[in-house]
Parts: C-alpha cells; sequence; structure tokens
C-alpha cells in the first residue's frame, strides 16, 4: 500500500452497513426502481433485473452508496440523490454515513487515485478477482479532519475539477476527429498548401501517366481498361486552384480484386498470410486478428493476388448505410517484414500506375468528399452493404502536382501527430484530475510546503507529474492555457509557407 502523508482514522467509524430487503419492506415489488452503478454515471436507473423475484434485492434510498464489491476497483461506486427511492442488486453493497463526515467528500475520495489505492489493497483476497467486501471498506484509511475542513477542501477539489474539464472540453475524441477531417477536407480542396507557380502542373502529370500507362499496356504488363467516361460539371463538389485537375481514380490506378481462397486448404502458421475484410482499417492492417495461413503451394497458385509495398488496400463490405467500411490502408515494408500478404474477396487492392504518391492517394480517400461520393453508390442487402470495383474506379479525384503532392503529405502527417497528441492528452489529464484528492490532502496537512511559494504548473501528459506539481495543483496554480500551445503549433504548421 502506497504511504500515506498525513493523519488518518478508519472509515468504519462512519459508516454503517444497510441490508433492508426489498421482501421486508411492506412495499410492493412493482413500486420499486433497480438502479445499477458504472465508474462513470455513478448510481443509474437501469431496471434489468435478474429475476422477477426482488424480494432479495436491496433497498436503496437517498443519500446512500452502492457499489460492485469486484468493480469498486475501477471506481465503480456512487451515491444516490435526495429522492431516490429503489433497489439493487443482491450483489452490491449499500452502505451510509453516520452524519460526521461529507458524504460528497467520501465519494470523491473513494474514486481518487488514492482511494482506489486503498481499495485494492484491502480487497485483495490473493486471487484472481479483488473483492472489496463491507468489512473490508470499514478498514480504509480516511483522512481524520473535521466536517468543516472536508466541505473546504471539497470547494477546492470541486474548483480543480471544473478547471481541468475547462481544459480538455475542447479536446474530445470526436471533435479531434472533426478536425481530422477538416484537414482532409483542407487538402483535398488545395487548401492546406501554398500553390507553387514553378511546380509542373497536375494536366503534364496526367499526360505523363497516360504515356506510362500506354506503354505498360503495349508490353502486356498491366491490362488495357474499359475507357472511363470525363468528369462531369455535376461530379465536381468545388472549385480547384491553378495547376490541379481532375481525373477519375481508375486512369491514375490499377485495380486488383481479392480472390476466393478455400477454407479447406488453409495450413497451420506459415510464411503466406491472408488479409481478410477484418484485418485492414484505416492506416492499419491488423494480422493478429483472426489470421489465416496458406502454405507454399497455394500461394504459388495464386502469386497473383500478392500484396506489395505502396499497394493501397481498401475494404469493399460492411453494414448498409454505417460507413463501417471502404477502410483504405498503404502497405508498407513493416507489413511485409514477417509475412508474405495475400488478397482475399472482398478486399480491393489500388496500384498506382506512376508519377502519384501512394501516401497522397490513401488520404484522400479518407476525405468526406470521397467517401461521400462512394457511400452513394452502395448497394446490397438490409444489412451488408457493398460498394462495386467499378464505382471505385469512376471516383473523381483531385490532383495536385507532384511536388504539392509531397508537401501536403508532410503537412498532413505532421497535423495528424499534434490529433494524436490532443487524444493523449484527453486520457492524461483525466488520470491527472483523479490525483487532485492526494495533492489536495497533502497540501492540507503539509506546512512546510504551504510556506512554499506556490508555482504555477504546466501539465507535460508525457511525463509523470512531479509531487511538485501535484502541489502546486493543490493551490490551485494550474495554467489555463495548458494545452493552449499544442493548438497554437496546429495553426503554425498549417499556415507555414510550403
Amino acid at each position: 500500500m502506497k504511504k500515506l502523508s498525513f493523519p488518518t482514522v478508519k472509515l468504519g467509524n462512519f459508516i454503517c452497513e444497510v441490508k433492508e430487503k426489498v421482501k421486508n419492506s411492506g412495499i410492493s415489488q412493482d413500486d420499486f426502481t433497480v438502479y445499477g452503478v458504472t465508474n462513470t454515471d455513478g448510481i443509474t436507473v437501469t431496471n434489468n433485473k435478474a429475476s422477477d423475484d426482488l424480494g432479495n434485492y436491496t433497498v436503496l434510498r437517498e443519500n446512500q452508496f452502492a457499489y460492485n464489491p469486484y468493480r469498486v476497483n475501477v471506481g465503480s461506486i456512487g451515491l444516490s440523490l435526495p429522492g431516490t427511492f429503489g433497489a439493487v442488486s443482491p450483489a452490491y453493497v449499500v452502505f451510509e454515513t453516520n452524519g460526521q463526515i461529507s458524504n460528497e467528500f467520501l465519494l470523491y475520495y473513494l474514486k481518487s487515485s488514492l482511494g482506489i489505492n486503498l481499495i485494492k489493497w484491502y480487497g485483495d483476497r490473493g486471487g484472481v478477482r479483488s473483492a472489496l467486501r463491507f468489512s473490508d471498506l470499514k478498514k480504509i484509511d480516511f483522512p481524520d479532519i473535521t466536517l468543516e475542513q472536508q466541505n473546504k477542501l471539497l470547494i477546492k477539489i470541486k474548483k480543480l475539477d471544473e478547471l481541468l474539464c475547462e481544459l480538455y472540453k475542447n479536446l474530445s475524441d470526436d471533435k479531434i476527429e472533426i478536425l481530422r477531417q477538416s484537414i482532409l477536407q483542407q487538402a483535398v480542396e488545395g487548401k492546406l498548401c501554398e500553390q507553387v507557380p514553378n511546380d509542373e502542373p497536375a494536366s503534364v502529370l496526367l499526360e505523363k501517366i497516360k504515356a506510362e500507362k500506354e506503354r505498360l499496356i503495349a508490353e502486356k504488363k498491366i491490362k488495357k481498361q474499359k475507357s472511363l467516361p470525363p468528369i462531369s460539371e455535376e461530379e465536381k463538389p468545388f472549385a480547384l486552384p491553378k495547376g490541379w485537375e481532375w481525373c477519375r481514380l481508375g486512369e491514375i490506378c490499377q485495380f486488383v480484386g481479392g480472390f476466393a481462397y478455400k477454407s479447406n486448404r488453409y495450413s497451420k502458421r506459415s510464411s503466406n498470410l491472408i488479409i481478410r475484410l477484418g484485418n485492414v482499417k484505416n492506416d492499419r492492417l491488423l494480422t493478429e486478428i483472426n489470421p489465416v495461413y496458406i502454405d507454399d503451394v497455394y500461394a504459388n497458385e495464386t502469386d497473383q493476388y500478392k500484396i506489395n509495398i505502396d499497394d493501397i488496400l481498401v475494404t469493399m463490405t460492411g453494414t448498409r448505410g454505417k460507413r463501417d467500411y471502404f477502410y483504405s490502408h498503404c502497405i508498407t515494408a513493416d507489413d511485409l517484414s514477417s509475412y508474405n500478404l495475400f488478397l482475399n474477396q472482398r478486399v480491393g487492392c489500388l496500384r498506382s500506375i506512376a508519377l502519384i504518391l501512394p501516401a497522397y492517394l490513401v488520404k484522400f480517400l479518407k476525405s468526406q468528399t470521397i467517401l461521400d461520393y462512394i457511400f452513394a453508390t452502395e448497394t446490397g442487402t438490409a444489412n451488408q452493404g457493398n460498394i462495386g470495383s467499378g464505382n471505385i474506379m469512376m471516383i473523381p479525384l483531385p490532383i495536385a502536382p507532384l511536388k504539392e503532392q509531397r508537401r501536403i503529405v508532410e503537412k498532413i502527417d505532421a497535423l495528424f501527430l499534434l490529433c494524436d497528441e490532443f487524444e493523449h492528452n484527453i486520457s492524461e489529464a483525466q488520470r491527472f484530475s483523479t490525483q487532485l484528492m492526494e495533492a489536495v490532502l497533502q497540501e492540507a496537512f503539509s506546512v512546510q510546503e504551504a510556506t512554499k511559494s506556490a508555482q504555477v504548473i504546466e501539465f507535460h501528459p508525457d511525463q509523470t507529474t512531479p509531487e511538485t506539481e501535484l502541489l502546486a495543483a493543490a493551490r490551485g496554480k494550474i495554467r489555463e492555457d495548458t494545452w493552449e500551445h499544442l493548438r497554437k503549433r496546429a495553426l503554425e504548421i498549417a499556415n507555414e509557407e510550403s
């Protein structure tokens, strides 16, 4: 157990267990609301009943605590609101305080990193699963401070919590995803990088690609494809910058469809791995998900479906109307370092003919413009959605000059790294928040620390938060612009001269 830096008393001095059963309450079972407990929302209405007979359920009234003995070690405990009347599973522990301590302060304490540490210590039964019984709960060390002191500290804790919430409220996962899409959309529309007049225009680039394509066809290295119709004005959702051109994906790429590998020819683990729908996500290849292998004989027979570096894989089947597919990933050398990879059915492969960066293509395929176009062509049954190879090759694609393609890829990568950092900061900020209780208590009891000049701290999520910083946080000295430098840096990168 972590050594505590403040005087304590046992929690058992202030709490008593509630064992009132529904069957002994004298109230009809139909009048009881069933509650549950989560680590995020505390006590909530669930009405999930393990059985129709609630007789053995424990009655829950207002201002009482409830927790699952097996889940309290992850913060799954709650305090019932005024007016609460219902029941919880007999597996839950229900208790109340004797009025000598603050209910709200106790809840914060038990859900803090310090409280969780104590719960794990006293609930450890030496088995696979730990459980905190009420007898264990009574042993927990509680700060030896008056009710008045608890209420004062509670005000400080709430203030710090509000400040932290303000710091990362704009960094929620959904907003970061919106930011990523905004970056991609600006790139697709040619607004992410400045155009350089000396860059060879995309029109010349497309002529070179056409010539290279004809050469490869003449040498029988690729097959001649059916001519694609010109792009109509209605298919162009926005105007392109000077030097850019519209073209169909099929003009610059080959499409390779996957093979229907027979399950009776699967082998035990080998160096040949089949890539199926579940293995492909956006910018990730999950080779460990339900891996399927084939032997060298089968691999040689299906060599034309072997995946190469810079191939772009796309998933072509998913749930209709959900947009939970058309994931895309560009194959890297790392992807091929352990296995030879082979293309399964409903996984498509796009191969750039020449002079188009695969990294540029795979990023643009994730933009809202492209996704809107391709999902408008979706077919299938009530549940299963499909995208055809013909519609993929018809995608109207904005093409930038080759040099600008490189600048766009570099800038997207830099901005996406910042988005990743934002996401990391969210979880780290939440972890930091749980440490505040301990810091506040240390501050309250440490006369020596209290006499030191207060520091203004800046939380750096990639480091373990030093004790001195937590103490400064306990004094309310957290900078309000903790992550502002990240947002500022994102804007700087977006506005850098290309």
